[in-house]
């Protein structure tokens, strides 16, 4: 603890005021949770979420993602300005990593998004495993969308369960969605799309619009389709979609590791903005109650 006056407690829902306040105020905070604002998250997820408190004023927090085959993120973590960062981010750390094993934690993930948390970060034995990158497409000729024997129709709530087993096989642990995570993409979505091989749903992609700007936030294939056409179809249906609404520039995240991803996106005119943000990992040891 931070002298004798830091105390570690469990987040409670009449706590989420102070939370909220602190994490508008502050400058040091992270806040990195996709489809959901934080209220919603802190409503709604259910994950580990511990405040630091300094007598009456909440001085930090941190909140980690239910996990996923065992991986979960820190969504949310905020210092209250004019503290010291490094020693309430360890205390909050050391508090939610403690927890980690009794929730099925194994590993936890972080995308540096706030320029101010590296240093804090790997002092806590974090490190970088991968990058994530943004491409964009601004208005370039589209090309014709590929021969494949598949339909693309918009995607339903019926549609879930599936959409939750092609992010299982197509993706790594820490960047599978929950069924909320669906849920939520479902209603917020622009554009939200399946295609359909053979009677079965192969791959979607999920889109959101802010005025003239798109971003691809999803796409996905079932490996057992994959190299078919099939995310060429998804793509190609959505910039025209896009197109016929006005939205002509879009944006897309994927990973620098992920090659055929990038390959895919640049056939259809994107390109690297630099705008690039690091993944940083921790693996939680078994023995982590000390």
């Amino acid at each position: 603890m931070i002298g004798t006056r830091l105390r570690l407690a469990p987040y409670e829902r009449q706590h989420q005021r102070a939370l909220l306040d602190l994490s508008f105020s502050s400058h040091w905070t992270h806040k990195h949770l996709d489809w959901h604002s934080a209220g919603q998250w802190l409503d709604n997820e259910r994950g580990l979420v511990f405040l630091a408190w300094r007598g009456a004023e909440l001085a930090g927090y941190i909140g980690l993602s239910r996990p996923i085959a065992g991986c979960s993120w820190i969504r949310l973590l905020g210092i209250s300005d004019g503290r010291m960062p490094g020693q309430t981010i360890g205390e909050l750390w050391r508090c939610a990593q403690a927890r980690c094993p009794q929730a099925g934690i194994r590993a936890v993930a972080m995308l540096m998004i706030a320029h101010w948390l590296p240093a804090y970060i790997g002092q806590l034995g974090f490190e970088v495993s991968d990058e994530v990158i943004t491409m964009s497409h601004i208005g370039s000729r589209l090309p014709a969308a590929p021969g494949v024997e598949a339909a693309v129709r918009p995607a339903e709530t019926g549609d879930i369960g599936r959409l939750c087993e092609i992010d299982r096989l197509a993706f790594a642990p820490h960047w599978r969605m929950s069924v909320n995570d669906f849920r939520r993409a479902l209603r917020i979505s622009a554009v939200a799309t399946v295609a359909v091989r053979q009677g079965e749903v192969a791959g979607y992609q999920f889109s959101t619009r802010q005025e003239e700007a798109g971003h691809l936030a999803r796409l996905a294939v079932d490996p057992a389709s994959q190299r078919c056409g099939i995310a060429s179809l998804l793509m190609a249906r959505l910039l025209e979609q896009l197109s016929r609404i006005g939205v002509e520039s879009m944006t897309v995240n994927t990973q620098a590791s992920n090659r055929p991803s990038q390959q895919l996106y640049q056939r259809f005119g994107f390109f690297r903005n630099g705008y690039d943000l690091e993944l940083w990992r921790k693996s939680i040891a078994a023995d982590s109650l000390e």
